[in-house]
């Protein structure tokens, strides 16, 4: 299950953040995950409530804000939403190509915000 790995990632950088501004407690830690990006949400979850249990920050928040597949069809251009799959297969809404379409947006998973005390 690498979302613990990614889960311990993400609370690193948190605690990092939070010493640099002098706070102990996190709060809020809100992630951006793409369609793309192979991570199971609620397995992130899971992991990130393990992680913290029994510390200091127990009550923190995870919230994960998902990120739809956007392509851009390599014919004509059109800018499209893809299905949850291979993004590159997704037939465009315009002209109905297939193959070669440039993945905008979807493959993320970083931190966006965090909020401590």
């Amino acid at each position: 299950m690498h979302e613990l790995a990614l889960a311990q990632g993400m609370l690193d950088i948190a605690l990092e953040e939070l010493a640099r501004h002098n706070c102990t407690r996190l709060k809020l830690l809100r992630v951006e995950v793409g369609a793309l990006s192979g991570v199971v949400c609620e397995s992130l979850s899971f992991a990130f409530e393990s992680l913290v249990k029994g510390t200091v920050h127990e009550k923190a928040v995870l919230d994960i804000v998902r990120i739809p597949l956007k392509l851009r069809c390599g014919s004509c251009q059109c800018e499209f939403e893809g299905e949850h799959g291979p993004g590159e297969f997704s037939a465009c809404p315009q002209c109905g190509e297939v193959l070669g379409h440039t993945v905008l947006s979807g493959r993320q998973m970083q931190v966006t915000w965090l909020e401590g005390e």
